[in-house]
């Protein structure tokens, strides 16, 4: 009987149990504030760099290193290829699906390349006959394989003050340079005597015929007009006949050279990355060949003994244009 009365205070208890429990369940599922969406960020887009690609030969591996060395990898990409190796063969033709890209030429042969396989601006140095190169209409400029013959004048005179009177044989496409060598001569109190060959044996009878006349020559390395006997045999005509003989190539100097003038590789880099950041910002009337501003001498320091020259107190050294 007791049992049946206490059931409805039983019921009771339950139920206000169970009240209490979802009111305070309910307050807790208030207290925990609602999941947020995490944002999600925008893709953030990284600037293509130009793409650059530097192209040599045989012969100026270092000239390249040197060049790559100048472009810094947060403004350019830069693919570095010798055309004279079997891995040109894989490479290139994937250099040239890519648009944009400007090609860096250095020597004839790979400026060749350049101009022949790639649709693209090409900048070329370290050639001299780059006539054949600007035929196509394309943007294509370089810089120049002669040092500032003004700069070799003043030098050549004052280690050699005997020197009075250079001469220059030149091709016909090249005879710019008689205009140049004129007035870097004048500068530094020489006079050139000048005369345009068509062949390597023209080439070798005009010195002949010029070599009572000068003290020097500047002997541009020109392949059009010269081959490697002929520059044998002027090199040793010259030394029995007192005439001092400057060329553009350190190896003529084992040939019997005085002297020899070229652009440095630092000054040639700086002077291609100058064109290079022009054309990349779109610069206009870029000149088609543009000269450096330094140049090394070299001096064979024999043949110098056998003039008679005062020995300098070092066999190569740098000279610098104060522009």
């Amino acid at each position: 009987m007791q049992r049946r009365q206490d059931a409805p205070l039983r019921c009771c208890v339950f139920l206000l149990l169970l009240v209490t429990a979802v009111i305070g369940c309910n307050r807790r599922r208030a207290a925990i504030p609602p999941i947020q969406p995490v944002p999600v960020s925008a893709p953030v887009s990284v600037p293509l760099l130009p793409e650059v690609a530097i192209l040599s030969s045989d012969g100026y591996a270092a000239m390249a290193a040197e060049l790559k060395k100048s472009l810094p990898r947060e403004a350019y990409k830069v693919t570095s290829v010798d055309v004279d190796t079997e891995e040109s063969r894989r490479i290139l033709p994937s250099l040239r699906e890519r648009s944009g890209m400007v090609v860096i030429a250095i020597g004839l042969p790979a400026a060749r390349v350049a101009r022949d396989r790639f649709s693209g601006p090409v900048i070329f140095s370290q050639v001299f006959n780059y006539q054949e190169l600007l035929g196509s209409g394309r943007s294509i400029r370089g810089v120049s394989a002669m040092p500032p013959l003004d700069l070799l004048a003043k030098e050549w005179k004052k280690i050699d003050p005997k020197v009075r009177r250079i001469g220059l044989i030149v091709a016909r496409p090249h005879s710019e340079l008689v205009t140049q060598a004129e007035k870097a001569a004048k500068a530094a109190s020489l006079s050139v005597i000048h005369e345009v060959s068509s062949s390597d044996r023209e080439t070798l009878y005009l010195f002949k015929r010029m070599a009572p006349q000068i003290d020097g020559l500047w002997l541009v390395p020109d392949d059009q007009i010269l081959s490697p006997a002929v520059l044998r045999d002027l090199l040793n005509y010259a030394r029995s006949h007192g005439v001092r003989v400057c060329v553009f190539n350190d190896a003529l100097l084992q040939w019997g050279a005085l002297m020899s003038a070229t652009p440095t590789p630092v000054d040639t880099a700086r002077t291609l990355r100058r064109l290079l950041d022009g054309m990349a910002n779109g610069a206009k009337n870029t000149p088609n060949l543009t000269t450096v501003s330094e140049l090394v001498i070299r001096l064979n320091v024999d043949v110098a003994g056998h003039f008679g020259m005062p020995s300098p107190p070092r066999a190569a050294w740098v000279v610098r244009s104060d522009r």
